[in-house]
């Protein structure tokens, strides 16, 4: 199955980021992010996925969501210059559909409000100003629908990607994360694969 244009996208920014950072490298002077806390602006994409369920009948059957996009801010403390520890909150709007062979028509459902909590550490694997990154987090995700109960459930992520530190205030984050969260009557977690990005204004 091809990568999605929202995914392919942001695989373009990751290497046209990573090809200015690569071009200013040599041109660092001796700096540190140790001990500097940081506000940011995130976009995550949280990719389509599929899994089988039996509602509250015992009927089965399979719920699909489609790619949703959530936004948000965040905030964080470097506290060396490798481990940076962040947290941050993201509300988007999710389409999606319930289907089930014992059903005559699929249930469909429109613009339901999903929000997603975090509290992440990333882990910088170069003190200069452009790093790999391997993050790892944990909080909720509410899904607030009309055609279904209310939920909110634990949800874990894992993500790597880079960072570039542009100067000594501002920075930019792109990671490729997958989120994963297991809805009330669903018979396997959903994973929400797809790009985050962070616009991130360091403070101190």
């Amino acid at each position: 199955m091809s990568e999605k244009p929202s995914v392919r996208r942001g695989w373009i920014i990751a290497a046209l980021l990573l090809m200015a950072g690569a071009s200013a490298a040599s041109e660092d002077k001796p700096w540190s992010r140790a001990y500097k806390s940081e506000i940011y602006g995130v976009f995550q994409i949280l990719g389509s996925d599929s899994v089988s369920a039996r509602n509250d009948s015992g009927v089965p059957g399979v719920i699909h969501t489609d790619t949703t996009p959530v936004y948000g801010a965040g905030i964080g403390l470097n506290v060396t210059e490798h481990l940076n520890v962040n947290t941050e909150i993201m509300l988007g709007w999710m389409d999606g559909k319930d289907t089930s062979p014992y059903w005559p028509t699929p249930v469909v459902y429109e613009n339901d409000s999903v929000y997603l909590w975090n509290v992440n550490l990333d882990y910088n694997i170069l003190k200069g100003r452009l790093t790999p990154v391997v993050s790892a987090g944990a909080g909720v995700l509410g899904y607030n629908g009309d055609n279904r109960v209310h939920e909110v459930h634990f949800a874990g992520n894992v993500g790597a990607g880079i960072r570039w530190d542009v100067t000594d205030h501002f920075a930019v984050r792109v990671l490729y994360r997958s989120t994963w969260w297991e809805m009330e009557y669903a018979d396997d977690p959903s994973q929400f694969d797809g790009v985050t990005a962070s616009v991130i204004w360091m403070l101190k």
